[in-house]
């Protein structure tokens, strides 16, 4: 399973506050398994400007057992994280964003264009010549990693899970 984002270290805190980005919202992340330590969970983190947003993406999520809206401004917020990015406790936490957008839209061109041929055969009737090609792009919503996928004229977005079960 591909794990795409970064881990959040406390100096990411610093910057998100500098930029004022000081709405996180946290959800479980089950991309993270291999990376995790046993009897550690994974939690994916995503930022934003607005508070409004948050809440968007807090209410997509609010089902998760995990999932959490926080605020860098308040101290006890700052001081969870801050102590969620040192090594030795139960949280492995990971920031939505991806070092290299080039770079992991390549690995998947590489790596999953198989099954990138066959979701698309599967679930489309678009006809793709053995000498035309579709570049995937990435984005990010809500904590979700999506590819987006066009062709004459078309285009289809969907969760990069999906692909990967193809």
């Amino acid at each position: 399973m591909l794990q795409p984002f970064e881990r959040l270290q406390e100096k990411y805190l610093q910057r998100l506050l500098q930029l004022q980005r000081f709405h996180l919202v946290a959800q479980t992340y089950e991309r993270s398994a291999e990376e995790c330590a046993e009897g550690c969970t994974g939690l994916l983190f995503s930022d934003y400007d607005l508070e409004g947003l948050a809440l968007i993406h807090f209410n997509a999520v609010r089902h998760d057992a995990y999932a959490a809206m926080l605020d860098l401004r308040k101290p006890l917020h700052y001081n969870k994280l801050t102590a969620m990015c040192k090594p030795g406790n139960r949280f492995e936490p990971f920031w939505a964003v991806v070092k290299s957008t080039a770079d992991l839209e390549k690995k998947i061109n590489l790596g999953y264009k198989d099954q990138l041929r066959a979701y698309i055969k599967k679930h489309t009737t678009w006809r793709i010549g053995g000498s035309e090609t579709i570049k995937p792009s990435i984005a990010v919503i809500f904590g979700e990693l999506f590819i987006t996928l066009k062709y004459a004229g078309q285009t289809l977005k969907v969760k990069f899970s999906d692909i990967e079960k193809v």
